[in-house]
């Protein structure tokens, strides 16, 4: 247990230092104080584009960075104040601190997703899942954390997941550095990398647990499935967490693959509310609707309202039977397709998907 809390002390000043760096103290230099001041501001949306976008992509799109977003920086700065402010030999030299709004819907991300600078591919991104794991008291052979968290991430309609199982060989994936992490996504040409570790124990016959203490030749198991989630593009890791589950079987072996299953399952949850929270809500999703009428475009309006991660659900146009509603989504528009399927009792048929549209009919 105390290993467990150094483990989740750790984790979370490793998320606290991701989640406010948006903030950012920074000097600007020029020929009166209000250029300099300018080109403060510039250095602050530098600095937190730098954080979100790799260094190939800006390189590569340099020019249109400069001309579409360094020179609009006052817009994508939320607030600043001045630090100092003083004169020097060519002209004047201001430091500011500066706030920038990263979050995903913001006027920055909207516009980096726009301008194509932000990896689109992140609605469904590549994802390689490594998590070993190890029964305590013996060894019990394969992954089923791993394998439940690959399941978890398929379900909720990302597509491209590979279970990584041997394909990788490090003794404690959960303190793998980021050059060890971006080598291993790239082995595997991935997006995202998830790893962790998982554990599996025997706490003894199920009967110690239930009143009246009476033996049930049942065996208990616990586990915990730790890991961490790093963005390739941005060389972070922005997730990390750990999850327990419990089961009992007649075997001790079968009561821990179902035990780590629980938990690699829980885990498996907390990743597609992190994928989707933060990297796939970036814009609106278009949902398309041709129904014999209007009271058949109403079902899927009200089915959109009662899906958890959408917001903001605006019908746009309505003509002959065709219906246009802009909402904002965390999740693919596959995803978004299959949690209105669980919510409304309507016939729904999938037409087309895209990045940002979905199109259904109802009938």
């Amino acid at each position: 247990m105390k290993r467990f809390a150094i483990i989740v002390l750790s984790l979370l000043m490793i998320l606290s230092a991701t989640a406010f760096a948006k903030n950012v103290t920074v000097t600007g230099t020029g020929t009166t104080p209000s250029e300099a001041e300018n080109d403060a501001l510039r250095a602050a949306v530098e600095n937190t584009v730098g954080i979100l976008v790799d260094s190939e992509t800006l390189v590569q799109n340099s020019m249109l960075i400069n001309d579409q977003i360094y020179t609009q920086s006052r817009g994508f700065v939320n607030e600043y104040s001045v630090v100092s402010r003083e004169q020097i030999a060519n002209g004047w030299r201001v430091t500011i601190n500066a706030t920038v709004d990263d979050q995903p819907n913001s006027k920055l991300m909207n516009e980096l997703t726009r301008l194509g600078i932000i990896n689109v591919q992140l609605r469904n991104p590549k994802i390689a899942v490594y998590v070993p794991e190890q029964h305590l008291n013996y060894n019990v052979g394969g992954a089923g954390g791993e394998t439940a968290i690959v399941k978890t991430l398929l379900n909720a309609g990302f597509n491209f997941v590979t279970e990584v199982g041997t394909g990788l060989n490090y003794q404690s994936p959960m303190s793998m550095n980021v050059a060890q992490m971006k080598a291993a996504a790239e082995k595997f040409g991935v997006d995202i990398m998830i790893v962790g570790e998982s554990f599996s124990e025997g706490v003894g016959d199920l009967g110690n647990y239930l009143p009246g203490n009476q033996r049930t030749n049942m065996q208990a198991c616990r586990a915990r499935v730790e890991a961490k989630m790093f963005i390739v593009r941005t060389g972070q890791v922005i997730a990390a967490d750990g999850k327990y589950g419990s089961a009992y079987d007649n075997s001790e072996a079968i009561a821990a693959k179902k035990a780590l299953a629980k938990a690699g399952e829980e885990m498996g949850n907390y990743f597609v509310e992190q994928i989707t929270g933060m990297y796939t809500s970036r814009q609106g999703v278009e949902v398309i609707v041709y129904g014999a009428d209007f009271s058949k475009i109403n079902i899927v309006q009200n089915a959109l309202g009662k899906v958890n991660r959408v917001k903001n659900v605006n019908l746009s146009s309505y003509d002959g039977g065709r219906a246009v509603f802009t909402v904002m989504y965390g999740g693919s528009p596959q995803t978004l397709f299959n949690e209105l399927c669980a919510v409304t009792t309507a016939n729904l048929t999938l037409q087309s998907l895209a990045y940002n549209t979905l199109t259904i009919y109802v009938r």
